[in-house]
């Protein structure tokens, strides 16, 4: 008897404790619970401008006159072919840009006469007389001419970094080694010494822009606007798209 009232006192102090325990787990499951399913986690805080950003195109204000009669594309007004700023998640910059203008049909239509030899020349304005290479490297400051077709490009590869105010709502981009030519664009050039000696050209060790930014509620693209690589008082907007 006495051994079948000890095996009972065991079992019910092992149920007594189960059941303890029990009391005491589910609240804290449930609070598990509850913070897995909460909705109000961080994910609202995060940047807008997280993500790797290409630009898909570019839109020139004279005077930062928002308007549409004031609207040039950049592409087009200085002759880039491909162009691409990308932003990407890892805090770095990349800006890939590529030049190509003809010539002889810019000869043509604003200086003068052309020869394949002797380049351009006006019996009139002298100091638009150019050989072909001097029109290329001299006036464009362009590195690569194709004698076969005349024209005359460049391409330019530049990195550096960015970060983002979400304040302010700004992003910062910082390039490093740019030199920036006669038409306020960025060159194929990396030497100080090469870019100082050409005709108007600037080089600065690193160049730094900064731009407001804007969220397009229905595509979720964003839209960065500032100045140009130029000094003047245009401004430009770049259309991002989240690739």
């Amino acid at each position: 008897m006495k051994h079948l009232a000890r095996l009972f006192d065991i079992r019910f102090l092992v149920i007594f404790l189960f059941s303890f325990s029990i009391v005491f787990l589910l609240p804290s499951c449930e609070e598990q619970m509850d913070e897995l399913w909460d909705n109000d986690d961080d994910s609202q805080n995060v940047s807008p401008i997280v993500g790797d950003w290409y630009a898909d195109s570019i839109k020139s204000f004279y005077s930062c006159v928002k308007t549409l009669d004031s609207t040039s594309n950049v592409i087009s007004d200085s002759y880039i072919e491909n162009y691409n700023l990308w932003l990407l998640s890892d805090g770095s910059t990349q800006l890939y840009f590529d030049q190509s203008v003809n010539l002889q049909s810019e000869c043509e239509s604003y200086y003068g006469t052309w020869d394949s030899n002797s380049g351009c020349s006006d019996s009139y304005y002298e100091y638009y007389d150019y050989s072909p290479l001097e029109f290329c490297n001299v006036y464009y400051e362009h590195n690569q001419y194709n004698i076969e077709t005349t024209d005359c490009s460049q391409n330019a590869s530049l990195s550096g970094t960015w970060t983002s105010n979400e304040t302010n709502s700004t992003v910062t981009i910082k390039l490093d080694s740019v030199c920036i030519n006669s038409f306020g664009n960025p060159s194929f050039i990396s030497s100080p010494d090469v870019c100082n000696a050409l005709e108007y050209s600037e080089y600065f060790e690193q160049m730094e822009k900064t731009f407001s930014y804007s969220v397009n509620s229905e595509t979720g693209n964003i839209d960065l606007e500032g100045s140009w690589f130029d000094n003047d008082s245009s401004c430009v907007m770049l259309h991002l798209s989240l690739q």
